[in-house]
């Protein structure tokens, strides 16, 4: 058998296992010299698989190359090793003498084998009978250390059609990626392998920190076996030779979603444990490869067959996504875990969360103010504040301060925004015909009234011209009527409170429509109607369709304003958001505005954790957002500056905003089709990306603020998280199943999209801080990954409703 260079052996490319080095060529006549002798091993471990064990052996003892020895090790299972032993006198049977597992049990093989190559097969798998003449012939050249072949699913059942070839390594069988002829790999597949036994010995055999334990279905022992021995043998080769096959049987357990998501997950944390122990680098190099080229070729034929008439298409494509997102969550917990477990020992006691956080909002016009630490979440102190800074009503941006023991003095505050948002208060200032803060001359602090004020001392007197800040951007030249939207189930106990500030608004015509998403109850109908009898802009409608979407609509419908605004039940409205909001409509390209939601408050771990995500404030500056591939940033002469909008817009929706805070021209978004009710999370971003892809602008006006109480229990915050990822993945995958020119693009951003998702300093995750729980970006994971199962079963029954 002779070598060649190149790759010609390997006919896909984007094989996840296949490597650019010297290939054996198939069909060149083998070296002379006798063939190696061969050892099996079966491991079997329960006597729920006896007729299985059987034919696996049988197998075995049917070769048209014999076996020079088959051992079967049994995995701490007396009554099975006594059995095995009286079915199989001929045959070498030991009881496993490692621990519980399958690669302890391999181990064990291995220290009992005589031949020169040990063959591996699985105690559910049969061997086609010239499986060994297949795999031999390879070990005739001195630098094969191990030879793999073909594992072909034998579905107990039909096979699901859901289920993705890509994805056929969860059942333990070859997938799709993989060569179709001779070629180097990285790795084999462990229920049809073998290798050479004096490497093996050489390299202490399979980790058992690695491999199966009774059903727990996880793996990588042979990745990991692989990459070592590669190590030991950096001019040797690992081969697949697919004409070597074996039947692999596919129990109906395994052929369920439920298997399907613990397999990836294991299979993530299995890779975190290999790449730990040999490197990222190689540990994941045709991971890589795997994920970039033959996960989204997948996903696109998936596509094309769903074009052809075959629905499962979608299915099949969505459940790659949500394999490879289970998978990497699986990876990044188990990160997660070894690095809290790598902290140097003794362990110091894990802190329950980071310390309350003040919340509180500056008007610099009015003075900075003392910043006390104390006050806090059951009379503790809070160790940093959040602050909202604004001059003449416009917000300038957040600053964090730490809080020192006794609270913060005004002049540190001043101090501290100075130094953050200089630039921005002296555009402001320069915009009102003040002076900027470098050309002033505020003397000494203690000549002040103790306050700060310093800082804008001149700031506080009005600016010239008419009574509004010129800052602001133009208002409209009349004030259109607005339907205010308020969906509720009547459960938040911020309800009323979310009413009061409604009715409070500075806005002149306004309605106010309050949807009972829970008329069975009446408490909603009775708050409505006591207010009705004092203010006759609040209506009442009752929907009694479970779910946001549906209550939006009903309000939609309902609404006679020619602009439309939607606030939820657990919010507080500043007086000058429907205002703000409104001016954000300023030509008759925008179709919608999105606002700032701030917290109300960060007193507890969970609520902070909520804004280290990214809360649902997307700052302080006005940006516009199109089709087109640009975001537009709005400065406050009316001037607009176009910069490259990021790589995956336009399908970054939540950058848009929040369902919490925005509004509609009304008409516009009737002829979107409202909110879609098949979207269990997510109906808000997915109205803001269809109002982007159908051609017109958004506009996010800042002023525009509303005060959210985010959920103060970690318990709810997982379920929060949860949800984020549910929604996102079932917009993306009714952007996919809906629109071709969404389907080419989002496929294209696939790989950047994972990065952005997985990557610690991507802009998704940079504010996350090290006390971040792992479980919440897993959460989210998990819940992107089940995303397309959501939509593609909610779209199911839609379908079938209408007919």
């Amino acid at each position: 058998m002779t070598i060649h260079a190149g790759s010609a052996a390997t006919s896909n490319a984007s094989s996840p296992t296949s490597e650019p080095v010297a290939v054996l060529d198939p069909a060149a006549p083998a070296e002379p010299g006798s063939a190696p002798t061969v050892t099996v091993v079966v491991c079997v471990y329960t006597e729920r698989r006896w007729p299985q064990i059987v034919r696996a052996v049988g197998s075995v003892l049917a070769q048209d190359r014999p076996a020079a020895q088959v051992v079967v090790v049994v995995d701490h299972n007396p009554a099975l090793l006594k059995r095995v032993r009286a079915t199989f006198p001929e045959l070498t049977v030991v009881a496993n003498t490692g621990r519980r597992g399958l690669s302890a049990a391999r181990n064990t093989g291995l220290a009992r084998a005589i031949g020169e190559i040990v063959a591996f097969l699985d105690d559910d798998a049969e061997a086609e009978p010239d499986w060994l003449a297949r795999l031999l012939p390879h070990y005739q050249n001195e630098r094969v250390l191990a030879v793999g072949g073909h594992a072909v699913p034998a579905w107990e059942e039909e096979r699901p059609r859901w289920l993705p070839p890509e994805f056929d390594w969860v059942v333990g069988c070859s997938f799709t990626g993989q060569p179709t002829e001779v070629a180097p790999v990285r790795n084999v597949i462990g229920c049809n392998m073998s290798f050479r036994r004096s490497v093996l010995e050489r390299t202490a055999g399979f980790d058992p920190a690695l491999g199966r334990v009774g059903r727990t279905p996880v793996g990588c022992e042979e990745t990991e076996l692989c990459i070592r021995v590669r190590q030991l043998e950096p001019d040797g080769m690992v081969l697949y030779e697919p004409a070597a096959r074996v039947q692999h049987r596919v129990t109906v357990d395994r052929a369920t979603w439920r298997y399907f998501r613990q397999r990836c997950f294991s299979e993530g944390r299995s890779k975190a444990v290999v790449a730990r122990l040999v490197g990222s680098d190689v540990g994941l190099a045709t991971e890589r490869t795997y994920t970039r080229r033959t996960l989204p070729a997948g996903v696109r034929r998936g596509l094309r067959q769903v074009r052809a008439g075959d629905r499962a298409g979608l299915l099949r494509s969505g459940a790659i996504v949500a394999g490879l997102l289970v998978t990497a969550a699986g990876y990044l917990s188990a990160r997660a875990r070894s690095t809290s477990q790598a902290v140097s020992e003794p362990a110091p006691r894990r802190r329950a969360g980071p310390a309350p956080i003040r919340v509180l909002a500056v008007e610099l016009s009015e003075g900075v103010p003392d910043v006390p630490d104390t006050g806090g979440p059951d009379g503790s102190r809070y160790g940093a504040a959040h602050v909202l800074v604004r001059l003449h009503g416009q917000p300038l941006g957040l600053v964090d301060v730490t809080l020192p023991a006794g609270g913060l003095p005004a002049p540190a505050l001043t101090a501290a925004i100075r130094a953050r948002l200089a630039a921005v208060i002296d555009e402001h200032l320069r915009r009102d015909g003040l002076p900027p803060l470098d050309r002033r001359d505020p003397g000494p602090v203690e000549e002040t009234d103790g306050t700060g004020n310093a800082l804008c001392a001149e700031a506080s007197a009005p600016p010239a011209g008419a009574g509004s800040c010129p800052s602001r951007p133009p208002a409209v030249e009349h004030t259109p009527f607005v339907s205010v939207v308020v969906p509720t189930c009547g459960r938040t106990p911020l309800f009323e409170s979310a009413l009061d500030s409604i009715a409070a608004l500075d806005y002149p015509h306004f309605e106010i429509v309050v949807v009972d998403n829970a008329p069975q109850v009446t408490d909603t109908a009775r708050i409505v109607a006591g207010r009705t009898a004092d203010d006759p802009r609040f209506r009442y409608a009752g929907e009694p369709r479970p779910g946001v979407a549906h209550a939006r609509n009903r309000g939609l419908a309902e609404a006679r304003g020619g602009i439309v605004a939607f606030a939820d039940d657990d919010v507080i409205l500043d007086r000058g958001w429907l205002r703000s909001l409104v001016d954000g409509f300023t030509d008759d390209e925008v179709a919608g505005v999105t606002g700032q939601v701030l917290a109300r408050e960060l007193d507890t771990p969970s609520q902070i954790w909520l804004e280290q995500y990214g809360g649902y404030g997307k700052g302080c500056q006005r940006r516009r957002f199109d089709r087109a591939g640009s975001a537009t940033f709005e400065v406050g002469d009316g001037r607009r500056v176009d910069v490259p909008a990021p790589s995956l817009h336009p399908y970054l929706p939540g950058s848009y905003g929040s369902g919490a805070n925005m509004a509609f021209r009304t008409d516009a978004l009737r002829r979107l089709g409202g909110f879609d009710p098949r979207l269990r999370s997510g109906e808000d971003i997915d109205v803001l990306l269809r109002t982007v892809l159908a051609g017109h602008a958004l506009a996010y006006e800042p002023g525009a603020i509303v005060w959210h109480t985010h959920r103060r229990e970690l318990r709810a915050l997982r379920r929060t998280m949860y949800l984020y990822g549910v929604g996102l993945g079932a917009v993306l995958t009714k952007c996919l199943a809906s629109d071709p020119t969404a389907r080419r693009e989002l496929l294209g951003r696939l790989p950047r999209g994972i990065a952005y998702a997985l990557r610690p300093g991507s802009a998704k995750n940079s504010r996350k801080q090290e006390d971040y729980p792992a479980s919440l970006t897993v959460l989210e994971l998990c819940g992107l990954a089940l995303g397309p199962a959501h939509y593609a079963a909610a779209a199911a029954r839609a379908g079938r409703s209408r007919t």
